[in-house]
């Protein structure tokens, strides 16, 4: 039970404090009437299955990979993707997509499951989070904590898409709004761009 909640914590905890995730997400949040809820859940599902397949290839490879030569390209693909989401966010507004506009609402499903995909296999951050999986001798508690990493992640972006749905439709938050979706876009672009130069 511990490993349990260990686990759904360490994945929320990983989910909520990755600015990358945030700046990811919030062009595909922000002014959305309902469904916000579903882009986090969506791109969660995405991130838990990455993160599952990373969790499986570390508790595989533990002994035969360098994870310090692993974390560093597992950080560029981040970056890369990251760099991608802004660019993607930039274009959809340059297009003259409104936050929470119908084309915005309707956002392939089939694209946030990849970027969460991506985003839940490549990150150092996640990798290190995994570490008790991998250290643990039992396959059931292996099991346990990477369910629960992947649910307590998952549920943690779901509702945090939901909440930056919700806060972005109060009137007060207009100017909010408005300039939310290209400055997230923005620092995507840059945080993902310094990501590949550091790593």
């Amino acid at each position: 039970m511990t490993a349990a909640l260990t686990a759904v914590g360490s994945g929320a905890l990983h989910a909520l404090s990755g600015p990358d995730h945030l700046v990811s997400l919030t062009p595909l949040s922000v002014g959305r009437a309902r469904g916000g809820w579903a882009v986090g859940l969506l791109w969660g599902i995405g991130h838990g299955i990455g993160t599952l397949l990373l969790g499986a290839l570390l508790i595989a490879a533990a002994s035969q990979v360098h994870l310090a030569s692993a974390a560093v390209w597992a950080e560029r693909a981040a970056g890369i993707a990251l760099a991608g989401m802004g660019v993607h966010g930039l274009v959809g507004l340059r297009r003259g997509l409104a936050p929470g506009s119908a084309s915005r609402s309707s956002a392939p499903w089939k694209a946030l499951v990849t970027i969460g995909l991506v985003h839940g296999a490549t990150g150092a951050a996640g990798l290190l989070l995994l570490l008790p999986a991998a250290a643990s001798a039992s396959l059931a508690h292996r099991a346990v904590y990477l369910a629960g990493f992947t649910l307590g992640s998952t549920l943690a972006m779901a509702g945090l898409t939901a909440a930056l749905a919700h806060a972005s439709r109060w009137r007060r938050a207009a100017a909010v709004v408005r300039r939310a979706p290209a400055a997230a876009s923005s620092v995507a672009i840059a945080l993902g761009i310094a990501w590949v130069v550091a790593a």
